[in-house]
């Protein structure tokens, strides 16, 4: 049950916090019967020249695998479900702040 709300208060921040742009990538087929290990969450930056959503999906993904493979060493695993949302940004660089999160699952061998 904390688990729970522990998910659904992050979120809801994340949501809150970062609604400027958000996106949805690696969504769970239905017919997938994963078993999900847990959530993970990560922040990353992305140049502002190469801002496409294809390239902030890649940067989700290999952000929050890397956070995954620390938390579920020597598993088989990979994330579905995985939500990102634009943070802060610094102009003068043209570099913006990501925010993700995903679930981790366990893939069958």
């Amino acid at each position: 049950m904390k688990t729970t709300i522990r998910i659904s208060a992050i979120l809801l921040l994340t949501g809150i916090l970062f609604a400027c742009a958000t996106g949805e990538y690696m969504q769970m087929n239905p017919s997938e019967h994963a078993e999900v290990l847990g959530i993970v969450q990560t922040t990353f930056n992305v140049t502002g020249a190469f801002r496409y959503r294809s390239t902030i999906n890649k940067h989700s993904y290999i952000s929050l695998m890397a956070q995954a493979q620390q938390q579920y060493p020597g598993l088989n695993i990979d994330i579905r479900d995985i939500s990102w949302a634009i943070g802060g940004g610094d102009a003068a660089n043209n570099t913006y702040e990501y925010s993700a999160i995903g679930k981790v699952i366990k893939v069958e061998n």
